[in-house]
């Protein structure tokens, strides 16, 4: 009998880990969300403002440049920041 009680043992406990582990994973808040909650978030409007901004910002650049002026390197094309050292540059 105890033999027996060895051999279902696992397939009881099977359905039961399960469940734990799912009851543990649904009552457990998200990182982004943890990390969201102890920020201020903008406002929708205030959002909006600021990206009208920054695409305000953006047309003015590429109107300067269609028109032929010379416009800064660094603000057109920012340098990409690289894992193994500085970025090198082209050619």
């Amino acid at each position: 009998m105890l033999t027996r009680l060895l051999t279902i043992l696992p397939l009881l406990l099977c359905p039961l880990l399960m469940l734990g582990c799912l009851w543990a994973m649904r009552n457990r808040e998200p990182p982004q969300r943890q990390g969201r909650a102890g920020q201020q978030e903008l406002p929708t409007a205030a959002r909006v403002t600021q990206l009208e901004r920054k695409l305000a910002e953006l047309r003015t650049r590429v109107q300067e440049a269609a028109a032929g002026e010379p416009a800064p390197a660094s603000a057109l094309d920012p340098p990409r920041g690289s894992r193994n050292g500085p970025p090198v540059p082209p050619g």
